[in-house]
């Protein structure tokens, strides 16, 4: 199948980009600045635009099969961009995005939203839940297949051993895991011609109970150990954070629709630890830096 990935230049577009070109995919890239050395092996061809016009999108689109929707400012850029910029790449560019999908009779798209969704009354999440929104509306009026992915915080971690770690505790997740969710959610739309529209939440999967971890505040160290045993050791040589009570992934709405269930936890995490330090030594995971930034 041929798939037009816009925003193919951002984190998500390099890291799924590879995924689906192993899968056989033909893939038609665009972004706004020049095609990177290292995605020009995958990509069939590349179109330079600014998704915010939509100028040339209509031509990127031809003879595509599905549009995957990366392009977004996040949380992240908060205080960088204003509400106009978030409105003008967020909800413009998603929208000039399903003009072409109807300009070229493609009826499957994948949408990069985020569980900013929830907190839809700030300038960040207001524009997903607007992209959502302009999912549904396509669906309805164009007859065009969505499925709106909802990653929760895997923006480039410090380093991984201090900050990538516990934030599995409080609401992050790994970039794998969303990766994963949208090759899942593309397969799933170009497997079918049945008109469909639905989120996926792209989140940790719980490795507690809501009993598990009540009363952690009072004996953080504990709690974890008798949850994760045989790590005690290593959360307090690296002096992870961990006071803080860890949050319950509250949904995890249309993973099993499309066969995707997320793997990594801070005990997979806090497994991988025990294997590096073993392999490596203390500075040397402590000196690990985010990949993707």
């Amino acid at each position: 199948m041929r798939i037009l990935v816009t925003g193919a230049t951002g984190n998500i577009g390099k890291g799924i980009i590879p995924k689906l070109h192993g899968a056989g995919h033909k893939l038609v890239l665009s972004d706004l600045g020049s095609l990177p050395e290292s995605l020009q092996p995958f990509a069939e061809s590349y179109h330079q635009l600014d998704i915010q016009t939509g100028f040339g999108l209509d031509r990127a689109a031809e003879g595509c099969d599905l549009i995957l929707h990366l392009p977004a400012w996040h949380g992240i850029h908060w205080n960088a961009k204003t509400e106009v910029d978030f409105w003008r790449l967020n909800v413009d560019g998603t929208f000039y995005a399903f003009q072409a999908a109807r300009a070229n009779g493609i009826k499957k798209f994948v949408f990069l939203s985020s569980q900013a969704w929830h907190g839809h009354y700030d300038k960040y999440g207001f524009t997903k839940r607007v992209g959502e929104e302009l999912c549904e509306y396509n669906k309805n009026q164009n007859g065009i297949s969505y499925i709106a992915i909802r990653p929760a915080d895997l923006t480039p971690w410090r380093d991984w051993v201090s900050h990538y770690g516990p934030r599995l505790l409080y609401g992050g997740v790994d970039r794998q895991d969303v990766l994963e969710s949208i090759f899942c959610a593309v397969q799933h739309l170009l497997g079918t011609d049945e008109l469909q529209g639905f989120p996926v939440d792209a989140m940790r999967p719980n490795a507690f109970t809501a009993e598990q971890i009540e009363g952690w505040e009072s004996d953080p160290l504990g709690k974890c150990e008798s949850i994760f045993p045989g790590y005690r050791d290593l959360i307090e040589r690296y002096a992870l954070d961990i006071t803080r009570k860890p949050n319950l992934t509250p949904t995890f709405l249309g993973g099993e629709q499309v066969g995707f269930t997320p793997k990594v936890h801070f005990g997979t995490f806090l497994a991988e630890l025990r294997r590096l330090d073993a392999e490596l030594g203390e500075d040397a995971v402590k000196a690990i830096r985010c990949d993707y930034l």
